[in-house]
C-alpha cells in the first residue's frame, strides 16, 4: 500500500522557522483575496455558530481559535480503504472532541477513475479530496480552477502552518509556484535511518506447512520456484498454486499488478537505470525491455501449466483477501505488514499456526541478484481543498492541527495515559492496544482507527523512532523477513524517476493514456497466450501499436520531467 535532505523539524525548529517565515513573506505577494464562502465560523449545517473563542496567546496554533462542531466531506481515492471511513472509532471521537471536526469520508462506487472523472465532469466535488498527488487528473483540477491553493488559505487563515511544513516539501510539490495539496507519507532522509526499514517490493510468501511437507527445498531461482509449485500442486490439488493481485495499469502502473514487482525486479534488475537514455534524451517505457517482458512470459508459463488461475487477472481485492485468509494459496503475494499483522494472525486463529505464510527469499534469474528500489517516498496521497468547500477556513485550520506534533500523536497513538504512555521520551502504545493491532489488524482499525483518521502521515523523529523500537520488539518475525530481503534494496531516489509521466491534459498525456490502455489490454492476452509464438506476436503487435500512437513523443517528455525531478531533488 505502500515509498516517499535535512534535519527533522523537531531537531531543527529554529532553522525551519527562519525558512518558513521567509516563505510566508514570499507568500504575501500571492493571491491574498478572501477565500470564497469562508465567512465566519460555521457549524456542520452551515449556519452561523457562536463566536469562536480567540486565544490571546500569539504562539498558539490557529485551529484552537474555533472548536465548534463542523463536518466536511472527503472523497478517498481507493475503494479498498474501508478501514479509513469515519464511524465510531476511538481516534475519530477523540479528534472530534478536541477540534470539533468530523470528516464525512466516502469511497467510490465502482471504478475509482470513472468515479473521479464523473465528479470532475459534473463539477460535483466534495469539500476535500484524498488523491494521489501525481494522478493525471490533478493537473486538470488545478488548471480548471477547481481547487484552492493552500498558499492563499494558509496566508489568510493559518499562517503558523507554514512553520510546520518542511521547506523540502514546498520546493518539491509546488506547481506553478503554489502548493495545491499537502502530501501524506513524504519521508525525510532521516526517516530512512530513524524509522522502520523499507521493503522495496511486495514479497511472495509460501504456506509454512506445505513448505515443510515438501522438505523445505531451496527456492532461489525462477526454475526452482516453478518446480516447487508443480510438485506442490500435485500433492495439494485443491489449492491455488500462486496468488497474485488483479492487474490494472491505470491503478498500479506499468507493472500492471503490485505482485509483479517481485518478478520484474528479478528478471530485469536494472530496468530503472536502463530506461534512462541520455544519448537520445528519452526515458523509455519499461515495456520496451525484453527482460521486463520475460517476467510476464514467466506468468504465462505458470498459466499454461495450470499454476496460475487467469481469474486473478480481474479478481476484486475482497476475493483475493478471502483466499489468503483461507490459506487457499500455496504461494502468494502480499504487503509485508499486511501479511504479518492482518493475514497471518487471522489464519493462526482460525486455521492454525502451521497454515500461516513465511516469506520467500529473492529470486535470482540468470545468475543476477534481484534489485528492489527502496527510495524514500516523495508522498502518497495529497490533501486537496476544492472550491466547493463550504468553509475552507475551518478545513485549513484542521489541516494545521493534523500536521502538528499534537495532531500526529493523536492520529497515531490517542490519549497519553489512556491508550499510550511516554517511555524514555517516546510514545508507546498500551499492551492491549498494540496486541490487538498485531493479532487482529482489522479489529484494531475498527475499535481505535489509529493512523486512519486524518490520513496525514508525516516523518517525525519522535514517532519514527518509537515505531522502529516497537517494530523490533513486537514484530521479530517481520523484522527478520525485512532483514532477509534488505540486502537486495537500492536507493532509487537519485535516479530522478518520480512523477515523470506527462500531464494528462497535454497531447503527450493523451498519448500516454492510450498506451496505458493498450498495455492494460495486452497483459491478459500475454498471460493467456497458448504458445511462445503467440506470446511474441501479441507483444510485437503491442510495440507497433505503441509506436503508432506516438510513444516516442511521450518518452521525450518523460526525459524532460526526469531532469526536472533531479533538479527538484537538488541532484545534478
Amino acid at each position: 500500500m505502500y515509498k516517499a535532505n535535512r534535519k527533522s523539524l523537531t531537531a531543527a525548529l529554529a532553522f525551519i522557522l527562519v525558512l518558513a517565515l521567509a516563505i510566508t513573506g514570499c507568500s504575501s505577494g500571492k493571491n491574498n483575496e478572501p477565500a470564497a464562502n469562508a465567512g465566519g465560523a460555521k457549524t456542520e449545517t452551515g449556519e452561523e455558530g457562536n463566536a469562536p473563542q480567540v486565544s490571546s496567546d500569539p504562539n498558539e496554533l490557529e485551529w484552537k481559535q474555533d472548536t465548534s462542531p463542523f463536518t466536511f466531506r472527503q472523497y478517498f481515492y481507493g475503494t479498498w480503504a474501508s478501514n479509513y471511513l469515519w464511524k465510531d472509532q476511538y481516534s475519530m471521537k477523540q479528534i472530534t472532541e478536541k477540534t470539533g471536526v468530523t470528516i464525512d469520508r466516502f469511497l467510490a462506487t465502482g471504478n475509482d477513475n470513472d468515479f473521479l472523472n464523473t465528479l470532475i465532469a459534473s463539477n460535483d466535488l466534495p469539500d476535500t479530496l484524498m488523491l494521489d498527488w501525481n494522478h493525471p487528473q490533478v493537473t486538470k483540477l488545478i488548471n480548471n480552477g477547481m481547487l484552492y491553493s493552500l498558499d492563499e488559505l494558509i496566508d489568510q487563515y493559518a499562517p503558523k502552518l507554514w512553520d510546520l511544513i518542511d521547506p523540502e516539501i514546498i520546493k518539491y510539490h509546488s506547481v506553478n509556484g503554489k502548493l495545491w495539496y499537502l502530501p501524506n507519507n513524504y519521508e525525510t532522509e532521516e526517516r530512512l535511518t530513524n524509522g522502520v526499514p523499507i521493503t522495496g517490493i511486495r514479497p511472495w510468501f509460501v504456506r509454512k506447512d506445505i513448505y515443510k511437507a515438501m522438505g523445505e527445498p531451496k527456492i532461489e531461482t525462477e526454475q526452482q520456484l516453478f518446480e516447487f509449485l508443480e510438485q506442490a500442486k500435485a500433492k495439494y490439488p485443491e489449492l491455488s498454486p500462486v496468488g497474485m493481485e488483479s492487474f490494472d495499469v491505470s491503478m498500479w502502473g506499468f507493472q500492471g499488478s503490485l505482485s509483479m514487482d517481485y518478478l520484474i525486479d528479478s528478471f530485469s534488475p536494472m530496468n530503472m537505470e536502463n530506461r534512462i537514455k541520455d544519448d537520445t534524451q528519452r526515458v523509455l517505457y519499461p515495456m520496451r525491455d525484453t527482460k521486463f517482458i520475460d517476467a510476464f512470459r514467466y506468468v504465462n508459463k505458470l498459466a499454461k501449466d495450470g499454476l496460475f488461475d487467469p481469474q486473478q487477472l480481474i479478481a476484486k481485492q475482497e476475493q483475493y483477501d478471502e483466499k489468503i485468509y483461507g490459506a487457499n494459496f500455496i504461494v502468494t503475494s502480499a504487503f509485508m505488514n499486511g501479511m504479518y499483522t492482518q493475514y497471518n494472525p487471522k489464519i493462526k486463529s482460525t486455521l492454525g499456526e502451521d497454515k500461516t505464510y513465511v516469506v520467500l527469499d529473492g529470486l535470482k534469474v540468470g545468475g543476477q541478484e534481484p534489485r528492489y528500489p527502496a527510495s524514500r517516498l516523495m508522498g502518497w496521497q495529497g490533501f486537496f481543498i476544492t472550491k466547493k468547500a463550504k468553509n475552507p477556513e475551518r478545513i485549513i485550520k484542521f489541516l494545521e492541527y493534523a500536521w502538528s506534533d499534537e495532531g500526529q500523536l493523536d492520529f497515531r497513538y490517542g490519549k497519553e495515559g489512556e491508550t499510550y504512555d511516554m517511555v524514555d521520551g517516546l510514545p508507546k502504545a498500551k499492551d492491549e492496544v498494540k496486541g490487538l493491532e498485531l493479532s487482529d489488524n482489522n479489529a484494531w482499525y475498527s475499535q481505535y482507527g489509529f493512523t486512519a483518521s486524518t490520513l496525514m502521515w508525516r516523518s517525525g523523529k519522535l514517532w519514527d523512532a518509537a515505531e522502529k523500537r516497537d517494530f523490533d520488539e513486537k514484530q521479530p518475525e517481520q523484522a527478520a523477513a525485512k532483514d532477509l530481503l534488505k540486502k537486495y534494496n537500492f536507493d532509487s531516489f537519485s535516479l530522478g524517476l518520480e512523477n515523470i509521466e506527462p500531464e494528462g491534459s497535454t497531447p503527450e498525456g493523451v498519448i500516454n493514456a492510450k498506451i496505458k490502455n493498450l498495455w492494460n489490454k495486452t497483459i491478459p492476452m500475454l498471460v493467456l497466450a497458448g504458445t511462445d509464438k503467440e506470446f511474441d506476436d501479441i507483444y510485437n503487435d503491442f510495440v507497433k501499436d505503441m509506436e503508432k500512437v506516438g510513444a516516442d513523443k511521450v518518452e521525450k517528455v518523460m526525459y524532460e520531467r526526469h531532469l526536472a525531478d533531479l533538479e527538484k531533488k537538488g541532484i545534478k
